[in-house]
């Protein structure tokens, strides 16, 4: 009974502040309107877009996503700069504590670069979003390709 009470006390101090907080956060974080954009055969990259509500009382940080779809995945944000428009890499997109972040066209999104395979209306693509503390989130996400808008 000691032994098992010890084993369990040294468990306990493995596991961080951070790890009890992501642990917690998990279940108040909510995915809408994903979607990834299927483009015209030959092209090399696409976005993913979607609506991340974090429903807990501590914000939440998106740190990137992974697929298999492609050979990387990264957050972009569109800036407006002199006149033209630009992407560029984002390491981290806060989801505010009781508030929504909206990756969307002409602002911040997840780029999926090098695709492996065309992509078209009715595939899915597994993503899986990254946070900080360890927490992940996958999913099976619809393709909606351009052809059909």
């Amino acid at each position: 009974m000691q032994k098992s009470l010890l084993v369990f006390i040294l468990l306990l101090g493995q596991i961080s502040g951070a790890d009890v907080a992501m642990a917690a956060a998990n279940p108040e974080l909510h995915v809408s309107n994903a979607y990834v954009r299927g483009l015209p055969p030959g092209v090399a990259n696409t976005a993913a877009y979607m609506t991340l509500e974090n429903n807990s009382d501590t914000d939440i940080v998106l740190t990137g996503a992974e697929t298999s779809a492609s050979k990387s995945a990264s957050l972009h944000e569109t800036i407006n700069r002199n006149g033209g428009m630009t992407m560029e890499h984002v390491m981290s997109a806060t989801i505010p504590a009781k508030g929504k972040l909206e990756l969307k066209t002409g602002g911040l999104h997840l780029m999926l670069m090098g695709l492996k395979r065309p992509l078209g209306s009715g595939d899915t693509v597994s993503l899986t979003l990254k946070f900080e503390g360890g927490f992940v989130k996958t999913m099976e996400v619809p393709v909606i390709s351009v052809l059909d808008e």
